[in-house]
């Protein structure tokens, strides 16, 4: 990988974790005191914060085996073939790619959000949102492990889309990345949903919108660091690692890489209509009877 990402990932990420250490520091205990004054105490930087990093510890420890992680992107394929792909065909259409930090927060959001979905719903449904639902046993190593193992399944998505995949479907006249069903599900809009859900979580067992929103921000805040480090050491050293044998498997699968397509389009373009039926020409005795008779 070229050494200019890894050094804006280093220093988006050092930034990233400045800012966050900011809000905790100054932010964020003015507002818990204000709206959510039974969490002041586990606001800033506490004990309970090295637990974090078994968000970013846990993906990464399983991320370091290439054949789990070369497992997980075959498993997502051979499910998307079961669900969608049976009356079509696939074929490889690589383009050209940068590994951008901006797009590694993206990819961040959503890691992120099922961590805040795992831990909120264990934590509301099953030790309810008293002052001590935001205590020591929120960061439970258990739940902290689940969120962890969770997460770690997402490079499945990730390198299908790496592979740049096209369904080619002739019955129903498309083509589509095989990517495009979870960007759905994982992308911007189901981090947005699951971010949400989180809220109204917490509105159902009492408390008010605004004091969701900013506990929201809180574990927000004090997760999202760590995931960004993991998802960073994913795009800068496994999936780099993984791709070329994936690809590898894709040929021996019959998964033909194209450059264009153009060729593959063509086998989906419509028939042309056929052309309308020639009247033929009348003779001359014909025309002439067809004259108007002279006045």
């Amino acid at each position: 990988m070229a050494r200019p990402s890894r050094t804006t990932h280093l220093v988006g990420c050092l930034a990233v974790l400045a800012f966050c250490i900011g809000l905790l520091l100054v932010v964020f205990p003015a507002l818990v005191a204000r709206y959510v004054p039974t969490t002041v105490r586990f606001v800033g930087l506490r004990g309970e914060a090295l637990d974090f990093f078994l968000i970013a510890l846990v993906p990464v420890i399983l991320w370091l085996v290439p054949p789990l992680v070369r497992g997980l992107a075959r498993l997502t394929h051979r499910g998307h073939r079961a669900f969608l792909g049976r009356s079509g065909f696939y074929v490889r259409y690589p383009t050209p790619r940068q590994v951008r930090f901006r797009d590694t927060v993206v990819r961040a959001l959503s890691p992120l959000a099922i961590d805040l979905l795992v831990i909120s719903e264990i934590v509301y449904f099953f030790s309810g949102a008293d002052q001590t639902t935001f205590g020591r046993s929120l960061f439970a190593v258990p739940l902290l492990l689940l969120a962890g193992i969770i997460t770690s399944l997402l490079p499945g998505p990730w390198l299908v889309d790496a592979m740049d995949l096209r369904l080619v479907n002739p019955a129903k006249g498309e083509l589509v990345r095989e990517a495009s069903l979870f960007e759905g599900l994982l992308g911007p809009l189901g981090a947005l949903a699951l971010f949400v859900s989180f809220v109204t979580t917490a509105h159902a067992v009492g408390d008010s919108y605004t004091q969701g929103l900013v506990i929201l921000g809180l574990w927000a805040a004090r997760m999202f660091p760590a995931v960004l480090v993991a998802v960073s050491v994913y795009r800068l050293v496994i999936e780099p690692d993984v791709l070329p044998s994936l690809e590898a498997w894709c040929a021996k699968e019959g998964i033909e890489t194209v450059s264009s397509l153009e060729v593959v389009l063509q086998g989906l373009r419509p028939a042309p209509p056929p052309p309308p039926p020639r009247i033929p020409a009348r003779g001359g005795a014909d025309a002439a009877a067809t004259r108007d008779p002279p006045v």
